[in-house]
């Protein structure tokens, strides 16, 4: 379990990923609702998601601030949580025609910083 600061974070770095190819897919948008319904505060990731998308925020903004709410509570990212989170990216970015090059560093780029937290 995590806090709901955690969620919205891990919405908006979803949201940073699935804005890499200027869109968002159906296939990804089913996934996002899937994945991110099923984890702790769900409806808050989900919120954080689709707020993004419905304002049109930049994916640099989106994925800026979810690294800042993720600083601020990094006592709360365990190793399992990161792992989570590494592994629900890489389901949204292969639900649309497999995982682009840069849909894995994008996803690399997130794994590095967050290991360091």
């Amino acid at each position: 379990m995590y806090s709901p600061d955690l969620s919205m974070s891990l919405g908006s770095i979803v949201y940073a990923l699935s804005k890499l190819d200027g869109r968002l897919h159906k296939q990804e948008q089913w996934t996002v609702r899937e994945l991110l319904a099923q984890g702790p505060h769900g409806d808050l990731a989900l919120c954080a998601f689709f707020l993004r998308e419905n304002t049109g925020e930049s994916g640099a903004d989106a994925y800026a601030f979810g690294m800042r709410r993720l600083v601020v509570k990094r006592q709360e990212l365990t190793d399992h949580i990161k792992k989570r989170f590494v592994r629900i990216l890489l389901r949204v970015a292969g639900a649309h025609n497999g995982i682009s090059q840069e849909e894995r560093s994008f996803i690399r780029q997130f794994w590095q910083e967050i290991r360091l937290l």
